[in-house]
């Protein structure tokens, strides 16, 4: 009966079927929210890669103020640059249109004048010496030329002998080595004319070698000429071989003023004054020449002041020095005249005071009193001559000794 009841209360009761489903209002609040979400995260890519965008426009405009800054720089070298050599173009053609000039004013002072330019003694030398120096070259050079075994013997001792003078140092032991292996060299000549020929060669490498080096070092001169002195004693014949080489290149040394001659072309006279073109072909300046031919009449004094050594004579001796300062104080002078006296006075002057004493006094006088005052001439050559040449010539006034060039005295070893 329980049962039954129970089963009758159930039969009475009202279930209703679910409903349908469908969107609650929480559904469309976590629809907005998703939507949301997925907008912003939207408008973040779209924000990162604008950033990202801009940052590298950022980087690109850094980069290219850099670049147009160095760019910038480089420009501004370049443009330096460019600049500093148009300069020194400027100024190096400056300065050779200056030698140009300067060369131009030597030869027309060069030209022929009423008034002697040399003695006439010295033009008979230095005729001579050329002529000697023709002979040299028309006759002997193409015999050695013809021979190949004079040509080759003369070659290769050639070579021993300019890296012997080349090597020169200031010391009687190593110049007697240098002129003991010369002396060899020319015993060892198989004839008369080879033996004649290295004695030229001898005396090139020797003049060549003041040419280059005593002009910018006057006490170089020393041991060239001390070695000179000491092949010479053993072969007097050097000396003539010395002098054709000198007055050669260096004309100064007779002395003589080469004079441009009527008809003579100007390469002609540059040639016989011992002038020489650069590289250029433009003719070189004053005070190049001037250097060269001091460097060689240095190696002229340095051998006439040269005392006896080994208990033999100067076969150079002293008087030749006298009577190349006699000459040129009787000469007009030119716009190297002074530099030339100087260097020669500098080299020589103190043995030829303590030869001639009281006459190198008097002499040095007239050059004082009346020489220096005669060299015309407005020229930086004429202008810095007198004016060292008369600073030299009052310091002897006052220590009543001439200044001694640095290397007179040779070291003993």
């Amino acid at each position: 009966r329980e049962l039954e009841e129970t089963r009758l209360f159930l039969s009475k009761l009202s279930v209703d079927k679910p409903a349908p489903l469908i969107k609650s209002d929480v559904d469309e609040n976590v629809a907005d929210t998703l939507a949301k979400v997925e907008q912003m995260r939207h408008d973040f890519e779209n924000q990162r890669e604008q950033k990202k965008k801009a940052d590298e426009a950022e980087k690109a405009e850094a980069v290219k103020k850099v670049e147009d800054a160095k760019q910038a720089e480089e420009t501004k070298k370049a443009e330096a640059k460019k600049k500093a050599a148009e300069e020194a173009k400027q100024a190096e053609e400056a300065e050779k249109a200056k030698q140009a000039e300067e060369a131009k004013q030597a030869i027309e002072q060069s030209k022929p004048i009423e008034t002697p330019t040399t003695s006439e003694q010295a033009v008979l030398l230095a005729k001579r010496y050329r002529d000697m120096y023709s002979e040299l070259m028309n006759d002997l050079a193409p015999k050695i030329r013809a021979d190949p075994q004079k040509r080759a013997h003369c070659f290769k001792q050639r070579g021993l002998v300019t890296r012997g003078v080349g090597q020169l140092k200031d010391s009687w032991e190593f110049i007697g080595r240098t002129a003991d292996n010369i002396k060899s060299i020319l015993s060892a000549s198989a004839s008369a004319d080879v033996q004649d020929w290295m004695l030229n060669l001898v005396a090139k490498s020797l003049v060549k070698q003041a040419e280059r080096e005593v002009s910018v070092a006057p006490h170089a001169a020393y041991p060239l000429a001390a070695t000179a002195v000491l092949v010479m004693q053993a072969y007097p014949k050097l000396s003539d071989m010395l002098m054709i080489r000198l007055v050669k290149k260096c004309p100064f040394v007779v002395p003589q003023y080469m004079a441009k001659q009527p008809g003579q072309n100007t390469d002609d006279f540059i040639k016989a004054a011992g002038y020489r073109r650069n590289d250029d072909g433009d003719i070189e300046s004053e005070g190049i020449y001037a250097e060269r031919m001091t460097g060689m009449l240095a190696l002229f004094a340095a051998i006439v002041q040269m005392p006896d050594i080994g208990g033999q004579p100067n076969p150079f001796p002293v008087h030749h020095g006298w009577t190349w300062l006699a000459r040129i104080i009787n000469m007009p002078p030119r716009a190297i005249s002074p530099l030339l006296v100087q260097t020669f006075l500098s080299v020589a002057g103190p043995t030829m005071l303590g030869v001639y004493g009281r006459q190198m006094d008097k002499l040095i006088s007239v050059l004082a009193t009346t020489w220096i005052a005669s060299v015309a001439g407005s020229s930086p050559l004429a202008v810095a001559g007198k004016s060292n040449l008369t600073t030299f010539i009052n310091e002897y006034r006052s220590s009543g000794s001439i200044r001694e060039c640095k290397g007179r005295v040779i070291k003993a070893r």
